[in-house]
């Protein structure tokens, strides 16, 4: 008796590490009941991805409040409806945009969360997400004209090492993989190639 009560505590040994990696694993990925979580802005683009299959594979209507923008309902006289006075129709949008909200409010950590300006709608919130990491489209054209010109001047700087300039080269290349600049593949090697000591 006393052995199995020993055994059904001392088979599974959990260390605060194993802990702590599972809570990881349960964040990048999510569950059933809850969507990938972004922990920091710097993981947007790899956890974009994963958050929209978890959300059409999980709820695929309230996807559709992010492809297109959910508005109210309103009256013959323009004022909002009351949800009590919506149809059928109209009460599955409603559920359907308040579920990906709470979904967006789950799977952003708060502090970035906070820092997102948004109308309180789904697309919105989204919309401020994408802004905030990519930065506006001005930012963006400036990022990528400036990552062209870091790429034409690349070269290898006085003492360094062929590692550090590969991973500077790695580095400069997925920047602009990011940002949708192409290249062909033999301006890359060529690039590369030139630059090395």
């Amino acid at each position: 008796m006393s052995e199995e009560f020993y055994n059904a505590f001392a088979t599974s040994p959990t260390t605060p590490a194993s802990i702590a990696q599972n809570m990881n694993l349960e964040n990048e990925t999510g569950m059933l009941q809850k969507p990938p979580k972004l922990m920091s802005i710097e993981e947007y683009y790899g956890w974009k991805d994963r958050f929209e299959n978890w959300v059409q594979a999980n709820h695929l209507r309230s996807w559709g409040c992010i492809l297109k923008k959910y508005v109210r309902p309103r009256t013959e006289l323009r004022t909002e409806k009351a949800i009590s006075d919506f149809n059928d129709k109209e009460c599955e949008m409603y559920k359907a945009e308040k579920m990906m909200i709470s979904l967006l409010q789950q799977a952003i950590k708060e502090d970035i969360f906070v820092l997102l300006q948004h109308d309180k709608t789904s697309k919105s919130i989204c919309d401020a997400l994408k802004t905030k990491f990519e930065g506006s489209d001005k930012m963006i054209k400036s990022k990528k004209a400036f990552l062209k010109k870091e790429f034409d001047l690349f070269t290898s700087f006085l003492g360094e090492d062929t590692k550090k300039l590969i991973e500077r080269y790695c580095d400069l290349v997925r920047s602009m993989s990011l940002l949708s600049i192409t290249k062909e593949e033999e301006e890359w090697v060529d690039k590369l190639a030139d630059a090395l000591p």
